[in-house]
């Protein structure tokens, strides 16, 4: 469990697709075919943001980075890490090299999420329209202590083979 601290003006966020199983990852991979409307919010939200994510989640076929900067948390001290990347040994650690930036987003994968929802600010999250096989899993939140502030739906069509909600949940004030 991750130690509590605030990093002063600096907003912590999640982004995430799961399916209605929750699942978000299989094999590395996204376990639904590409919805182009969902990769198009995932950059735009992310846009001039840095990003922290797993060592599973870096080392995938189809790895996100941002141009800003990324943070792999790994405990492996040899792990190799390519050109744009640094290696932090806990969350907390990344958080703090991202103190002074007004928004950081923890992009995966199951277990850096789950030491990452105690200290969300917000969560940017895509429920895809399914039931998928998996392998991760978007860990359980309290909903309750989060408030939706948007809500954008999508049918399936010619580019997206499943409906899906893009969803914004902001911390409730205490």
């Amino acid at each position: 469990m991750p130690r509590f601290f605030v990093v002063i003006g600096m907003k912590i966020s999640l982004i995430a697709a799961m399916s209605q199983n929750r699942a978000i990852g299989l094999r590395g991979r996204l376990p639904w075919p590409h919805l182009p409307a969902d990769w198009e919010n995932f950059f735009e939200v992310t846009k001039n943001c840095r990003m922290i994510m797993g060592r599973k989640s870096y080392d995938t076929p189809d790895r996100l980075w941002s141009e800003v900067g990324n943070f792999v948390i790994t405990r492996q001290a040899d792990f190799p890490l390519d050109a744009g990347f640094e290696r932090a040994f806990s969350l907390e650690e990344a958080l703090a090299c991202c103190q002074a930036d007004d928004e950081v987003f923890v992009i995966g994968g199951e277990e850096i999420f789950r030491q990452a929802l105690p200290l969300a600010h917000s969560i940017h999250l895509t429920l895809v329209n399914g039931t998928f096989e998996g392998d991760a899993f978007f860990p359980e939140f309290d909903e309750n202590a989060f408030k939706i502030t948007s809500k954008q739906d999508f049918v399936a069509d010619l580019r997206h083979p499943y409906a899906f909600s893009l969803l914004v949940y902001e911390r409730a004030s205490s």
